[in-house]
């Protein structure tokens, strides 16, 4: 077993970092590895990792690998990630590079450990679209109850283990930003091994799960467009790299990039695109937003030919912009839709563009022309033309001033009275409207009217701010029929496979999978004992949950930070109960309410009430778990105890 997790590596693997900062030179970084694992390798006793469960789920390969027998010679590097994470998608191109530089003929092998932040992550068939969608050609285990995490105490996503060829943890990794070092220490230890002859060539057995597929025409397409004739479609085969024309029952009549991811401009058999999303068209001309490639692409269907006419090719950080477009930095551009500026003397001389890196509304200036609220601008500009750059749910008159949240799909109604742009806002679950007018931002559906609460989703029908979406993605206008077309992406009509753990119907014992699908604390969470409180059965009791972050800590919004409630030996303490609920704010306490069931079965119980916190430090690319379990006994007697009781469970984090 792995004595103190990753915390046993702690101690050298922290004087070697120090060590590397004051190296000059590439061979004296490479000197004080090779050092670290001479010493690293004469311990008495390895630090070493667990074996996985033999009935885990494994993906790309033939059957589930032993850490300890297949890959026994190897050096093995272990990614725990989960597929929603961004900082994880940071980190899959350094992994990339490194398998192709290093196979397990050489002695490498890198295994990722899906470990879920969600309930929808531990789904295999999501893994598998995962796999195929972001192309991992390495080994993938479902560790869907995270067990690998929790033994090694790992503390957030991503963290990188390497290992020695006997399973002995060597290093690791926290969070996004470590090619050198990765690079440094995996060359190194491969070599430091193979000079011990302990490195086996032999083959893992590799079974691709995309090869297991027929081949698909598209392959997670983002977006579709229509031509003004009705007769020509045009797609977005994201996953395939590339942009199809077609006729409108389907006959391909232009291929444009693909089948792999590049950028290259050019004629259409050499052009090369990278995930591209958002498209638009006029008559023989158009516009894609290049997601991954953070570019602005046009395709002339006449000349045959693909141009970069916003953008530079590396991820942007400007919030303003002014610049001519080939000039102009830009972030994961996601859809775009042409219409026109308020002086301009052409139908369609303004590119609107749904920047969802950077949370705003940018304009391409496809002629010389003025925005609402705006001064003149030259042929070739490309610039904000709504958002502050917050990622907030924030309307306001002044377009710079509004808040937007991954925007992700446009569409234009210039006719009177709508004459605006649509939003699919896909992170506050909201559709929105952007006055052509004057520039002003207002909410149409979803959401609700605190700008800062980004978890206002739902799948309610209804009017304005009483109906519910979940991350919706795309709107088109319906000019004949007067409609707005939401693609609600995340409340697909799929089976519920597992009820939210409130569900307990009236009556019944607490049902034993409502109970399992709670989550799990870190091994290191402390255990608080709490006095033992005298209740009579039917009380209430309220739980007032008081939790302090380390210093410079938020909790993070994407992650679902959560109070639950468990009872090991005493089950029938949770019939009827809410067993969980999710923490938003730790600025004010959470209000836990509990009821004890009418008819006690027992004298004494024990509730445990837990409480499990996903955080960022300021400056820091990774996410951070922590925990904390409160330990209530209970008494139980006859005699009524008040209508209701209350305790306070407190309790400070404080940094690793």
């Amino acid at each position: 077993m792995a004595a103190g997790g990753l915390a046993g590596l702690l101690p050298a693997q922290t004087q070697l970092e120090y060590a590397l900062l004051d190296a000059d030179t590439a061979q004296e970084k490479e000197n004080l590895v090779y050092q670290y694992l001479k010493k690293m390798d004469s311990r008495e006793r390895d630090l070493t990792v667990p074996e996985l469960g033999g009935d885990l789920q494994w993906l790309n390969t033939e059957g589930p690998i032993s850490l300890h027998k297949d890959l026994c010679g190897k050096v093995v590097v272990l990614d725990f990630f989960t597929y929603c994470c961004i900082n994880c998608l940071h980190l899959l191109p350094d992994l990339h590079a490194l398998e192709h530089q290093y196979s397990d003929k050489d002695g490498l092998v890198i295994v990722g450990v899906h470990s879920a932040k969600f309930p929808n992550e531990k789904v295999l068939d999501n893994i598998k679209s995962a796999i195929l969608r972001y192309n991992i050609v390495h080994p993938v285990v479902n560790d869907a109850d995270a067990t690998l995490w929790h033994e090694l105490e790992v503390s957030c996503w991503p963290t990188l283990v390497i290992l020695g060829p006997r399973g002995n943890m060597l290093f690791s990794l926290v969070g996004e930003g470590h090619r050198e070092k990765l690079f440094l220490f995996t060359s190194i230890t491969l070599k430091f091994y193979k000079e011990r002859g302990q490195i086996k060539d032999n083959n893992i057995g590799i079974k691709l799960y995309r090869d297991s597929l027929p081949p698909s025409p598209l392959l997670f397409p983002g977006k579709v467009t229509v031509d003004n004739s009705g007769e020509r479609l045009v797609i977005a085969d994201t996953g395939h790299h590339r942009i199809l024309v077609t006729h409108k029952n389907g006959q391909i009549l232009h291929t444009i990039g693909g089948p792999n991811s590049g950028r290259r401009d050019g004629r259409f058999s050499e052009a090369a695109f990278n995930s591209p999303q958002g498209i638009a068209i006029k008559n023989n001309v158009i516009y894609v937003a290049d997601t991954e490639n953070h570019l602005i692409r046009k395709i002339d269907l006449e000349l045959q030919m693909v141009t970069t006419v916003a953008g530079i090719g590396v991820q942007g950080v400007d919030k303003e912009g002014g610049a001519k477009g080939e000039e102009q930095p830009i972030s994961s551009p996601w859809d775009v839709v042409l219409g026109s500026s308020i002086s301009g003397t052409q139908e369609d001389d303004v590119l609107w563009i749904a920047m969802a890196g950077i949370h705003q509304i940018w304009a391409l200036m496809l002629e010389g022309g003025k925005l609402p609220k705006g001064s003149d601008l030259k042929k070739g500009v490309c610039l904000r033309f709504a958002g502050s750059g917050n990622e907030e749910n924030r309307n306001n008159a002044y377009p710079h001033k509004a808040g937007f949240a991954q925007p992700s799909g446009l569409s234009l109604a210039p006719e009177e009275p709508w004459n605006c742009l649509f939003v699919a806002d896909s992170e506050s679950s909201t559709v929105r409207t952007i006055s052509l007018k004057d520039g002003a931002v207002k909410h149409l559906v979803g959401g609700e009217r605190d700008p800062l609460n980004l978890f206002a989703f739902g799948d309610v029908d209804g009017a304005g701010i009483n109906a519910k979406l979940q991350h919706p993605l795309g709107v088109t206008w319906d000019k004949k029929r007067k409609l707005l077309y939401v693609a609600d992406s995340y409340n697909h009509k799929l089976p519920i496979l597992k009820p939210e753990a409130c569900d307990v119907p009236d009556n019944l014992p607490v049902q034993k999978e409502k109970i399992t699908n709670l989550p799990r604390l870190p091994k290191s969470a402390p255990n608080v004992q709490l006095p033992s409180l005298t209740v009579a059965p039917g009380q209430t009791i309220q739980f007032l949950l008081k939790l302090t972050l380390p210093p410079d800590s938020k909790l993070n919004e994407e992650a679902p930070s959560a109070w639950f409630i468990t009872a090991e030996d005493n089950t029938w303490l949770l019939q009827e109960q809410c067993l969980t609920g999710e923490i938003k704010d730790v600025s004010c306490q959470t209000v836990i309410p509990f009821q004890l069931p009418g008819s006690c079965v027992s004298a004494e119980a024990t509730l445990a009430i837990k409480a499990c916190l996903y955080y960022c430090s300021k400056g820091s690319s990774a996410c951070m778990m922590a925990g904390v379990s409160f330990s209530q006994p209970l008494q139980v007697t006859g005699t009524d105890q008040g209508s209701s009781a209350q305790v306070e469970l407190i309790h400070t984090f404080v940094t690793n």
